[in-house]
C-alpha cells in the first residue's frame, strides 16, 4: 500500500504500508491465513507472472507493481479494470495496456515509455531494479518539475477530498 500524505510539514510524502501478508508457520489449515499455493496481492497493481503463477517472482515483479501505481497516478485509473478478481489478473497477463497518452493526452510522452517498460508482460522487458528505473525517471524531461509550492497548492485544494489511496 502507498499512500500520499503531510507529514512534518512537507507535502506529497510517500508512505509504504503493509508490508505484504505473514504466514504462519505452523501448517494451519486456516481458510483466513494466506497457503501455499495461492494468490496474495492486489489483482489491480499484480504482474502477469504472479497472475499466472509462472516462476518466482522477483524485482521486477514490484516494478512492475510500481509502473501500476504510477499509471493510477497519471490517469486515475489503474491498468486494468473488471468486476472480478480473476478478470483483472488475466487481463495483466494477457492484453495490452492502454497506453496513458490515449487517455490523458498531456503525459509527456518519456514519462508514458517509462511507464509503458515497467508494465511490461515479460519481466526480462521491463527495468531490471529501482535504480535503472530510477534513472530512467531522472531523464525524463519533466523530471523535477514539480515543486514543493505546487504540491502545497494541491494538497490545499484537493487532498482533504483524496479518501482512497491506490494500493500496490
Amino acid at each position: 500500500n502507498v499512500f500520499a500524505a503531510r507529514r512534518g510539514g512537507l507535502d506529497d510524502v510517500a508512505k509504504l504500508l503493509d508490508f505484504g501478508l505473514v504466514k504462519t508457520t505452523t501448517g494451519s489449515d486456516s481458510l483466513h491465513l494466506t497457503q501455499e499455493g495461492t494468490i496474495t496481492g492486489s489483482p489491480l497493481f499484480m504482474a502477469p507472472e504472479q497472475a499466472t503463477g509462472d516462476g518466482e517472482p522477483d524485482a521486477r515483479a514490484d516494478i512492475y507493481a510500481l509502473g501500476c501505481v504510477a499509471y493510477f497516478m497519471l490517469t486515475g485509473r489503474p491498468p486494468f479494470e473488471g468486476d472480478k478478481a480473476l478478470k483483472v489478473l488475466m487481463a495483466h497477463a494477457n492484453q495490452p495496456v492502454t497506453p496513458p497518452r490515449e487517455l490523458r493526452p498531456e503525459i509527456p510522452i518519456d514519462l508514458e515509455e517509462v511507464v509503458l517498460r515497467c508494465l511490461a508482460k515479460r519481466p526480462d522487458e521491463r527495468y531490471p531494479t529501482v535504480t535503472a528505473l530510477a534513472e530512467a525517471l531522472r531523464l525524463c524531461e519533466s523530471w523535477g518539475r514539480w515543486t514543493r509550492a505546487d504540491a502545497a497548492a494541491w494538497w490545499a485544494t484537493s487532498g482533504r477530498d483524496v479518501v482512497e489511496p491506490a494500493e500496490a
